[in-house]
């Protein structure tokens, strides 16, 4: 007979950082079917057969979970910037494009990072919010540093600015895009306005811009 996952004690830190990931990785799943507002604590829950009092040993709330997602999300765009780029940078078109692409391949990091600040951190713990903030950090000076080899007449002072001034652009024009709107399922009006657009056609101008003002 099939024992459920919520009636298993785990026990010893591997079997519980087991626990914490099945745990993320359902509300990934949720995530994807019914977008952050619709998920809930009780529904991730349910994903995993833990009982609402089981979850609260693993998390305290939704939100601490989300931000666990959106960490592992942040090191894996960090892990594939450090696996695209090598060395001085020769052609900066070419570079704009390539960082837009690799930034497209973690859409979902980008979405959550969009309502990190205002929504979901808001209802987060304390002790979550101050491991998200110093691990963000972390990345965002890991990502100085890997910036800094491309483009080494870049002070760190610019290389900071870049990463903060890029970072701070694609988290907010990526919940305008067209990608996003397509997976959530968003109506567009492509005759209204100017229009949706996509990700790539406003970010990459905005970096050829940015780098240029860095010069």
């Amino acid at each position: 007979m099939k024992k459920e996952l919520g009636f298993i004690r785990a026990r010893g830190e591997e079997q519980k950082e087991i626990r914490r990931q099945q745990i993320v990785d359902a509300a990934a799943a949720l995530y994807a079917e019914v977008g952050y507002d619709k998920v809930t604590f009780s529904k991730i829950g349910r994903k995993v057969n833990f009982t609402r009092l089981n979850l609260y040993n693993y998390y305290p709330c939704k939100e601490d979970i989300f931000l666990t997602l959106l960490l592992q999300d942040r090191w894996n765009t960090l892990e594939d910037a450090q696996n695209t780029f090598s060395g001085a940078v020769t052609d900066r078109d070419a570079f704009c494009l390539a960082w837009a692409e690799m930034l497209l391949r973690h859409q979902r990091m980008m979405a959550l990072f969009s309502i990190a600040n205002t929504v979901i951190l808001k209802d987060a713990s304390s002790e979550m919010h101050k491991r998200f903030r110093l691990e963000i950090s972390q990345i965002s000076g890991e990502l100085v540093k890997l910036v800094q080899e491309m483009f080494p007449a870049f002070s760190p002072e610019q290389a900071s600015l870049f990463v903060t001034c890029e970072s701070s652009y694609a988290m907010t024009l990526y919940p305008a895009s067209l990608e996003y709107k397509k997976r959530m399922h968003i109506e567009i009006f492509k005759d209204v306005g100017s229009g949706t657009k996509d990700f790539a056609s406003l970010y990459i101008p905005f970096l050829q811009v940015l780098l240029k003002g860095l010069e």
